[in-house]
C-alpha cells in the first residue's frame, strides 16, 4: 500500500522524515544537492564488481551554478535532503517525469529506501538522451514513494547508512 495524502503528511510529521516542502500528495519531492562524483578510469579500463574503487579514480566536486550532463554521461549525486525512514515503511525512488521526458533518469538500479536508513539518498544519474542537460543545484529530480511494509522489525543498517555525500561503489 501506497502511503498518500493526510497519512503521507502525518507520517513525515510524526518521524520527522524529511522537511514539510517535500510533501507533494503521492509522494516526496527530493532536490538535487550540490555534490557530486563521477569516476575517473580510462576508457579500455576493466573495473571488477565487488572490488572497492579506489578513492584515486572518484572525482568529488560541488556544483556552483549548474552542472551540463551531457549524452550518455552519468554521474552520483545525491538529495539535499536527509531522509529517516521509519521502522515498517521502505520507499521507492523514481525520477520526476519532467526530467525523465528529457531521458534523464536519476537511478538506474538502486532505488529503494529501507527502513531505518538515515541520510543523502544517492541518486545514480545517467543522460540517456542525446542533448546536453543542464541540472541546477536544489531542482527536484526525484519523488519518493512510500509503501507500508509486512513487518516493522527489520531495519537497515548497511555501509551507506548517515551519508551526507553521493556514496560509491564500496567492495561487497
Amino acid at each position: 500500500m501506497i502511503v498518500t495524502e493526510i497519512n503521507l503528511r502525518e507520517l513525515i510529521e510524526q518521524h520527522d522524515m524529511l522537511p514539510q516542502c517535500c510533501y507533494d500528495t503521492f509522494s516526496l519531492t527530493l532536490h538535487l544537492s550540490r555534490f557530486i562524483r563521477k569516476y575517473n578510469f580510462p576508457q579500455d579500463q576493466i573495473i571488477t564488481y565487488g572490488e572497492t574503487i579506489d578513492e584515486t579514480h572518484i572525482i568529488k566536486e560541488t556544483i556552483s551554478n549548474e552542472y551540463i550532463l551531457y549524452p550518455g554521461q552519468s554521474i552520483l549525486a545525491c538529495s539535499c535532503e536527509k531522509v529517516r525512514m521509519p521502522a515498517g515503511y521502505i520507499g521507492f525512488l523514481q525520477t520526476k517525469g519532467s526530467l525523465a521526458r528529457l531521458y534523464v533518469t536519476v537511478h538506474c538500479c538502486d532505488g529503494q529506501v529501507e527502513s531505518g536508513f538515515e541520510g543523502c539518498v544517492t541518486f545514480e544519474i545517467c543522460n540517456l538522451g542525446n542533448l546536453n542537460i543542464r541540472l541546477l543545484p536544489e531542482s527536484p529530480v526525484a519523488q519518493l514513494f512510500v509503501m507500508k511494509t509486512s513487518s516493522d522489525k527489520e531495519r537497515y543498517h548497511g555501509r551507506y547508512n548517515k551519508s551526507e555525500e553521493p556514496t560509491h561503489s564500496f567492495k561487497q
